[in-house]
């Protein structure tokens, strides 16, 4: 009870806020190769990039296997998962050429200025219940036209 004169202090409900989930895209001038959704709450450590790239490898050689046959370079930004020195060593051992990216150029990141702004655009109002999560973004991740992605590469 709060003293006379006084009003009792407001009490706060906890909402749960907006659920988001991780999703790890990979794409290049032709479209998207391959995506995995991490479980809700996951951050992107090394470790868990290694094992990612271990599933992207396997779906590149699939969806392009000319280019897997030939050299090819990964680009990716300084995210603290991507230059840890045992994901350089992954992906020296796996023989992957990585293009660097100077730090404060978002201008280089595809992913920031591209994909993501696309997505979200294509996604805006789009209420997704969580198992309809995966679905959706694939879905909309598959109908950005090729040329789209060809043009975020020039």
């Amino acid at each position: 009870m709060a003293p006379e004169g006084l009003q009792p202090p407001l009490k706060f409900k906890r909402q749960e806020s907006r659920k988001k989930q991780m999703v790890l895209s990979f794409f290049d001038n032709c479209g998207v190769i391959f995506q995995h959704y991490l479980p809700m709450r996951t951050s992107v450590t090394a470790a868990v990039f290694k094992d990612v790239m271990n599933m992207f490898l396997k779906k590149f050689k699939e969806k392009r296997p000319e280019m897997a046959k030939r050299d090819w370079y990964f680009h990716f930004d300084n995210a603290p998962c991507h230059t840890a020195n045992s994901t350089k060593e992954f992906l020296a051992k796996k023989g992957i050429k990585v293009i660097d990216h100077p730090p404060y150029s978002p201008d280089l990141a595809s992913a920031d200025f591209f994909y993501f702004p696309v997505m979200k655009k294509m996604l805006e109002g789009v209420e997704i219940v969580d198992k309809s999560v995966q679905k959706d973004g694939t879905r909309v991740g598959r109908a950005i036209p090729e040329d789209r992605f060809r043009e975020a590469f020039r």
